[in-house]
């Protein structure tokens, strides 16, 4: 059997020159690729694409490409934030990181972790004609992407960097074309030795640096921090749900739980990362919706205000970073998972405190 691999930003500077290295990488059977954007002209000059890929979304642009390369390659486009991709759906060999967020690359870096996948970062300095490679190996005492960040890189986790040049003037951080495929050319590399040729010899826990302008090449080993705010570094045993979305409801899950979970304390069930609304309010009207669904799962009608049209909000008060099974009504514990927001690859994590069982829907 062969071996699957998840690419996150598959259509950018990065990820569209490495999704042909990797269709044509032998014993690769399943390719998932992942990215929210559709082409730009101004993606033309940074991006391996044609004036025929402008206007598609990157992931379907990519997926095609794969499948002429590799007609026997099993491929999936995803086009949402990967933030919101159910973490099943994430589960593979390898993950190959293309991203221009820490954002994205922390919620990446913790999905691999939970899932035990390894997982390969690659990025590029336009103005300093860099390109990165980190290869990362999930495991308690290995060192992960949060390992290394400190204050100011928190502080900036919204920042984003384009490699596309702007309408008038470049970006200080453009990237031109080559060196994007310069680093999807390593991060294809490392791809190979980490699963098909030489595990042993793989970067795994390092980090490689081409300075092209310069001629000169570094390798960092990098280190687990013990202060990292992924602090448990844990990998989890994730069991799966004997039915789907639209099949179990919230009851059931908590039942299903309660036997795999010792110990006493009310059960609680939480998505990591992703926090539940109980109400919508609309700031002009000041009307009010009492409901229950994940978040990243709000839609178009439960956010507009039916009274006077406009866009209702849930405040830091409306939101609940899990639900306890003893204070829900009746009415919301016979609810599908399906109805609160769930879909198949999704995690829920129940528990009555440090006590946690972890289920794929």
């Amino acid at each position: 059997m062969g071996w699957s691999a998840v690419v996150v930003g598959a259509g950018g500077n990065i990820g569209s020159h490495l999704v042909p290295h990797l269709a044509r990488m032998p014993g690769l059977d399943r390719l998932t690729l992942v990215d929210r954007d559709a082409y730009e002209a101004g993606n033309l000059s940074s991006q391996d694409i044609t004036p025929s890929d402008v206007g598609r979304k990157k992931a379907l642009v990519q997926a095609d490409r794969a499948r002429r390369i590799n007609p026997a390659l099993a491929v999936t486009a995803v086009t949402t934030p990967v933030e919101t991709v159910p973490l099943g759906r994430l589960r593979s060999d390898v993950i190959l990181a293309c991203l221009d967020g820490r954002s994205a690359r922390q919620h990446v870096n913790q999905a691999a972790w939970r899932l035990g996948v390894p997982w390969i970062d690659a990025g590029v300095d336009g103005g300093g004609l860099l390109a990165r490679v980190d290869v990362y190996r999930p495991g308690r005492d290995n060192p992960c992407l949060e390992c290394a960040w400190d204050e100011r890189d928190y502080a900036a986790l919204e920042q984003t960097y384009p490699c596309a040049p702007a309408a008038v003037t470049p970006a200080p951080t453009n990237a031109p074309s080559s060196l994007g495929a310069l680093a999807a050319s390593l991060q294809a590399i490392e791809c190979q030795k980490l699963l098909v040729d030489a595990p042993g010899r793989s970067l795994a826990g390092a980090q490689v640096v081409l300075d092209v302008a310069h001629h000169k090449h570094y390798l960092t080993t990098l280190r687990r921090n013990p202060l990292c705010r992924l602090s448990d570094h844990e990998i989890w045993r994730i069991e799966r749900l004997p039915a789907g979305p639209h099949e179990l409801t919230v009851a059931k899950v908590f039942a299903f739980a309660a036997g795999r979970v010792d110990g006493g304390g009310p059960l609680r069930l939480r998505i990591e990362g992703q926090p539940f609304v109980r109400r919508l309010a609309c700031h002009e009207c000041r009307s009010e919706r009492p409901l229950l669904r994940m978040a990243s799962a709000l839609r178009p009608s439960d956010r507009n205000c039916p009274r006077c049209g406009a866009e209702r909000f849930a405040s830091g008060l409306d939101l609940a970073e899990h639900l306890e099974a003893a204070t829900l009504s009746t009415r919301d514990l016979a609810r599908s998972l399906h109805a609160i927001g769930l879909r198949t690859g999704d995690v829920v994590s129940v528990g009555n405190g440090d006590l946690q069982v972890h289920l794929e829907v």
